[in-house]
């Protein structure tokens, strides 16, 4: 079996996500078709590469130039767990040394960011994919199987929420989260949504926005308040392709949330709803006997590809979600096939986080998502 070096761009919160997934990969998927090892780890800092070594080993190469670890003769693929600002920088350097790119998301958040890496991906014959990790959740991908075999039928409405309690303490420390390119709660939560919106109801055709920055102030680096441009919380109106109709809401600022997500959709034939209050199930309630209430399918820890250590039976949980994220990237990746999420899935995200920020801008009008390709 063939080892592949991983470098991994990042070691912030989802930097040392990653970082645990890809140490635990070969005991929880021995059925990979290669054997993963964390090769690198670069860091935005001195101290955070202090940390790595700490915490990861010291006979890891560890560095703070992002450029060293993509030219490390032992990384044959690269993580990158980036501020998102830096996802397209840092994808476009990746790709132009010929080395797979598995990026956390949002691809860039940008469309014709975007759309440039797609077609270098293209130029260059390189593999690439995106982490939209709630796709990996067992229950989310019953509920793909049972859409496409045709539970909704033609989709007439849906309503998808993810609440979090991060940004209530109003003396949270400003970080690139709050100001710059990539912050706010419409990428960093929204872009989730979208993606969901995208993979199991349709293409989107047009979108109303609005956002608002309910902390207006927060501590600098020094401590002295700084103002904050980014969003605390966001709602989209969207119209499918198709004709359905939903909404997504967003907010880092609902009093006693965790990671709460929910998904509500129903359409001439059916109905499903998800609700990460209870993440080892889906309800859904099917044709003629629509009218009689639902069901509960248990789904646990199913995932695809099927894990060899974690149980199907096991309870599921946020890890779980991203090693069956990082799992089905790497089976892609040695069958040749195209990644799902692929960049192109990222870009098509990015078409809609687009036109989400030019209705926005215009006090909610409806704007058209772009086409990109």
């Amino acid at each position: 079996m063939n080892e592949l070096g991983v470098g991994l761009i990042g070691y912030g919160g989802i930097g040392r996500m990653h970082a645990l997934c890809l140490r635990m990969l070969p005991l929880v998927y021995p059925g990979l078709p290669m054997r993963v090892r964390l090769a690198a780890v670069a860091t935005a800092s001195a101290a955070s590469a202090e940390q790595a070594r700490h915490e990861l080993g010291s006979d890891l190469f560890v560095s703070t130039s992002a450029a060293e670890l993509i030219g490390h003769p032992d990384v044959a693929l690269v993580d990158c767990c980036a501020p998102t600002g830096e996802h397209a920088r840092l994808a476009e350097a990746v790709l132009m040394a010929g080395k797979p790119l598995f990026c956390e998301k949002p691809l860039t958040a940008d469309a014709d960011a975007s759309a440039r890496l797609v077609k270098l991906a293209r130029a260059y014959g390189v593999a690439g994919g995106v982490n939209y990790h709630f796709r990996a959740i067992p229950a989310l991908r019953t509920a793909y199987e049972l859409v496409q075999a045709g539970l909704l039928g033609e989709v007439y409405g849906f309503h998808l929420r993810y609440y979090r309690a991060s940004n209530i303490v109003r003396d949270r420390p400003a970080t690139w989260r709050f100001s710059g390119p990539g912050s706010g709660v419409l990428v960093d939560l929204g872009a989730h949504l979208i993606d969901l919106v995208l993979h199991l109801l349709g293409p989107i055709a047009s979108v109303r926005a609005h956002a608002r920055t309910l902390v207006p102030t927060r501590p600098g680096p020094d401590g002295t308040p700084i103002a904050i441009d980014a969003d605390d919380a966001a709602w989209l109106e969207l119209q499918l392709a198709g004709g359905g109709r939903g909404t997504i809401e967003v907010s880092k600022m609902v009093p006693g949330a965790g990671d709460d997500l929910r998904i509500e959709a129903y359409g001439a034939q059916g109905a499903l709803w998800f609700d990460t209050g209870d993440p080892n199930s889906l309800t859904v309630a099917e044709g003629a006997r629509a009218a009689q209430g639902g069901r509960r399918i248990v789904t646990a820890s199913r995932s695809t590809p099927a894990a060899g250590l974690i149980g199907q039976e096991t309870p599921v949980g946020v890890v779980q979600w991203h090693m069956a994220s990082l799992a089905g990237f790497l089976h892609a990746l040695g069958s040749g096939s195209t990644p799902a999420p692929s960049l192109a899935d990222g870009l098509a995200t990015d078409c809609v986080i687009t036109a989400a920020r030019e209705s926005i801008a215009q006090a909610g009008a409806p704007t058209a998502v772009p086409t990109r390709t």
